[in-house]
């Protein structure tokens, strides 16, 4: 299982819950057309750095966490080709990364063993 998770925040003046709905709606579709079996979106409510013994309190780091899960390298390949390569996949980023700041993008694989990166 392969699990890419976008942390961003919102840019000044992006309607929170329209901006999200939307977002959630658009990747949902679009997503499940290469294979990504769920997908969802978190707003971080707290968090730490440092130990549970001497906790410090996170400061700037993203508000919300938008995860999609894809059972191999392919789907999440394809879609980023989408989004980048065609008419509706372009207006579909453009609005996305217009929207958010402070943006990462992870890849996680289930077992530390079972796929090589291709990056």
């Amino acid at each position: 299982m392969i699990r890419v998770v976008h942390l961003f925040d919102l840019k000044r003046g992006v309607d929170a819950q329209s901006f999200l709905e939307w977002l959630d709606a658009k990747l949902d579709v679009a997503a499940r057309q290469f294979g990504c079996t769920d997908r969802k979106t978190w707003r971080v409510l707290d968090g730490f750095t440092g130990s549970y013994l001497m906790p410090n309190e996170v400061r700037d780091r993203p508000t919300y966490v938008n995860e999609a899960y894809w059972s191999d390298l392919d789907g999440p390949r394809q879609f980023r080709e989408w989004l980048l390569k065609t008419v509706e996949g372009r207006a579909v980023h453009d609005r996305w990364f217009n929207s958010i700041e402070n943006h990462t993008v992870l890849r996680y694989v289930e077992g530390w063993n079972k796929v090589q990166s291709d990056e």
